[in-house]
């Protein structure tokens, strides 16, 4: 076994190349080592933001030609150029090697080949901005779109989740506190309780959208620049309604967006997780409140009779991941002195994998949602043997002038009647209830019954038909709000023009 280690103690002159000269070689007697361009080279995952970076560089030299820093030709070449590429970038006919590039990052390979189109003027392009600023906009830019993709996801998979839930507006089950059968609800109401938690994850997703909206162009490397940039103007190209970063040396440092966006992807995450849970759980022998469809159910290669479950375990194992992606990421921003430095090339692969990871999720979460199949029957069983109307009955001698404390014991003692006699509080005989509780009347079995529970639960957001039809109708309003708001994001002003060619229009 060969365990001899190249601890890079080679002659400078066998160091190769310069890596990336193009951007910044001047300053250097010999090339880069290339373990060392290996190490810190992003291109590799950076290479994702290819198109993201196009944009910014548009909007960058869109401005710079209006305020006269890129003139005449120069201007014409430049944005000509970005164009051309990023429509090659967009078609597919132009891809950014995963490897073997000479360029460290992707913003070095789009000057390259931007260079290699037009020639002299792409070395132009960098005025008045550094790769600091560069990277801070296509940041926000994918992570906008991501988020996008995100809310339109999660607003399909509530969207399952309404649709199933019209359909059991009465079926009653169990609801549980401790695991333990606790008070009637219906499966309506339940499955609304899912619909809400991603609903609130979609609220979340709008809101970083919002917060990315803040334009770093113009912040330079740390302190700004001396040429006569408009970071108004840019930011207004780039669709960043917050407008330019107030202080230019947290422009560049500054990563809160992908932190909230980790942070609203682990939540997400985390309510997948729960509902993923329960349908292990609820799919078991022992609870049988729904079955599997056999297109989202999986075998064992060993045991013939397993339906398994196994989306909604990977669902909840994916969870872990993301919120792993968030605890790594804060204790890469723990301590960073200001303003930019190199470890924040650790935002990107956190935040990619984590977006990805949430999508993927969502859009298997409601092909499963759609293969669930109810089985009723087996959740009215459920609503036996628990005397889940216990607290209907408490609150029901309450309404008769029994203190509820008092009630709470009374009712405790009929419980242990009926479960002595094994059956339910409404099977005991009227003169068993009166013994246990000698305030109740002849229509103490109106409330006892799982039905009459959910019936009389009609305060808002209760398990009562007609809060759940209230429920239904404002959840199928924020659907469609979020499926709108996710559908119709206009693409930021510099993107329209490129695609209409107005690019060069209004230009000296």
């Amino acid at each position: 076994m060969n365990t001899e280690i190249d601890t890079g103690d080679r002659p400078a002159d066998d160091a190769g190349e310069p890596s990336g000269e193009g951007l910044w070689g001047g300053r250097f007697r010999s090339g880069l080592h290339p373990a060392i361009h290996d190490f810190t080279n992003s291109l590799p995952f950076d290479r994702r933001l290819v198109r993201h970076d196009l944009v910014g560089s548009l909007a960058h030299a869109r401005t710079l030609a209006e305020t006269g820093v890129l003139e005449g030709e120069d201007a014409r070449a430049v944005l000509r150029g970005l164009s051309a590429l990023l429509e090659d970038v967009e078609a597919g006919e132009v891809r950014v090697p995963e490897g073997g590039s000479p360029d460290e990052d992707v913003h070095g390979w789009i000057e390259r080949s931007l260079r290699e189109r037009i020639g002299e003027p792409a070395g132009r392009l960098h005025t008045g901005r550094s790769r600091n600023d560069q990277t801070a906009v296509a940041l926000r830019l994918w992570t906008r779109d991501a988020l996008v993709r995100l809310a339109g996801a999660a607003a399909e998979l509530c969207r399952a989740w309404i649709d199933e839930a019209e359909q059991h507006r009465e079926t009653a089950l169990p609801g549980y506190t401790h695991l333990q059968r606790a008070q009637p609800v219906t499966l309506a109401h339940h499955l609304l309780a899912h619909a809400w938690s991603v609903l609130e994850d979609g609220r979340r997703l709008r809101s970083v959208h919002d917060a990315a909206g803040v334009s770093p162009l113009g912040a330079g490397a740390l302190a700004g620049t001396s040429h006569d940039v408009d970071p108004e103007r840019t930011a207004e190209l780039l669709g960043f309604e917050q407008g330019p970063h107030p202080n230019s040396l947290l422009a560049v440092a500054d990563r809160d967006y992908v932190a909230e966006a980790l942070f609203t992807a682990s939540l997400l995450m985390t309510h997948l997780s729960r509902w993923a849970g329960e349908v292990v759980l609820w799919s078991s022998t022992e609870f049988g409140f729904l079955e599997l469809d056999d297109s989202v159910a999986q075998g064992s290669s060993i045991m013939p009779q397993k339906k398994n479950p196994e989306a909604a375990e990977v669902l909840r194992g994916k969870a872990g991941r993301v919120a792993g992606r968030l605890s790594g990421f804060l204790h890469t921003l723990k301590g960073l002195p200001f303003a930019y430095n190199s470890d924040l090339q650790e935002d990107k692969e956190p935040l990619f994998d984590a977006m990805d990871t949430a999508e993927e999720s969502l859009r298997a979460a409601r092909v499963l949602a759609r293969g669930v199949r109810w089985r009723p029957e087996r959740m009215a069983e459920a609503l036996r043997g628990g005397f889940l109307t216990a607290t209907e009955l408490a609150d029901y001698l309450a309404r008769r002038g029994v203190p509820f404390r008092e009630a709470h014991e009374q009712v405790g003692r009929a419980v242990m009647e009926a479960e002595s006699r094994g059956t339910e509080l409404w099977e005991l005989p009227l003169e068993v209830i009166l013994e246990a509780c000698p305030a109740a009347g002849e229509d103490v079995f109106e409330v006892l019954s799982p039905e009459a529970a959910c019936r009389s639960h009609d305060t808002p957001g209760g398990p009562a038909p007609g809060r759940v039809a209230e429920q239904l109708e404002e959840a199928r309003e924020r659907v469609d709000e979020l499926r709108t708001w996710s559908r119709e994001r206009p693409e930021p002003p510099v993107v329209r023009f490129h695609r209409s060619g107005a690019l060069l229009e209004g230009l000296a």
